[in-house]
């Protein structure tokens, strides 16, 4: 973000905004605005000073500079508080004005660091919702960096996942969670995460043979909690060890026999009792398949094995 900025030089590459190449333009240059994670608001100033503020750097007229602020406080819902001061403000207000202040200068590209992360979770769900409307109404780029799955599965058209500086994917929110690129997105997206397991005995005593016919036997599975099925008539027994309850779904963790634990996401009139054993079987249709060396996602073909990443 601080590169699309211009506030750090890249070390190699080409960073395009629209048809313009900025690797070389001055931040300023660049038509980018950022929102940050602190506000950083002016305490002596009201809202409405702090949104017109680099109106007025730039030398708009005060008529003209009050036009454009209103404009914008109307589509941040903040018409009411224009002459409070920010510690007048809740914590989403404070953020909208943040916002507010990004938007008013109509950048080409809006950069938001971790905006929402200092709000409680009403309100970032709050936030969310408007963050996504504002996006559809302004129209402007927009980079969100967030460690909040929530956050980047809600708000994004792509996501890029990455790891250490390294890109592990991107690619649509529904591709992120239906087809992971790697282990370590499987684990980070999701809640609870994929589990991931080695496939051995135990293990296959959950899954059909067909599907394990195609699978090397030193590949990791994946599968998401949600998509574990108590079953009476496949798969294979586990112990309940601990029951969680969420209010729209439990999540349940058990111990298979090979005392690898698994959680599983199941609708409340599934009646689950701890220490209890239940029979579950793995879907063949909703497996993940993974190369524990590389960590990478291997798609299964019925005529060969094609290594995806």
């Amino acid at each position: 973000m601080n590169i699309i900025a211009g506030l750090e030089e890249a070390d190699q590459g080409v960073i395009r905004i629209g048809e313009r190449e900025v690797q070389n333009l001055e931040p300023k240059q660049r038509g980018c605005a950022m929102v940050f994670q602190n506000y950083a608001l002016y305490p002596h100033m009201t809202v409405a000073d702090n949104i017109g503020y680099s109106l007025k750097i730039q030398g708009m007229k005060k008529q003209a500079r009050r036009e454009k602020v209103e404009e914008v406080a109307k589509i941040v819902s903040l018409e009411p508080y224009l002459d409070r001061l920010p510690s007048e403000l809740s914590g989403g207000q404070r953020q909208r004005v943040a916002i507010g202040r990004a938007i008013v200068r109509e950048p080409s590209v809006l950069l938001f660091d971790e905006p929402l992360s200092n709000l409680d979770a009403k309100l970032r769900h709050e936030m969310r919702m408007e963050l996504s409307q504002l996006h559809q109404r302004i129209g402007s780029t927009s980079v969100f960096v967030t460690h909040d799955q929530v956050e980047a599965m809600t708000l994004a058209d792509r996501i890029i996942v990455l790891n250490g500086g390294n890109l592990e994917q991107f690619d649509t929110p529904a591709n992120i969670y239906d087809k992971p690129a790697s282990m370590f997105v499987a684990n980070f997206i999701g809640s609870p995460a994929m589990n991931l397991l080695k496939i051995n005995p135990v293990v296959e005593s959950y899954i059909d043979a067909s599907a394990l016919s195609l699978v090397p036997d030193d590949m990791m599975v994946g599968i998401r909690p949600e998509h574990i099925e108590f079953n009476q008539d496949k798969g294979d027994y586990v112990c309940v060890k601990y029951v969680e309850d969420l209010g729209s779904h439990k999540v349940v963790t058990v111990e298979m026999g090979d005392k690898q634990e698994l959680m599983i996401a199941t609708q409340l009139g599934q009646d689950i009792v701890i220490a209890e054993q239940v029979r579950i079987y793995f879907p063949e249709d909703k497996l993940h398949f993974f190369d524990p060396n590389t960590t990478k996602r291997v798609e299964l073909n019925v005529d060969k094995l094609d290594k995806v990443g």
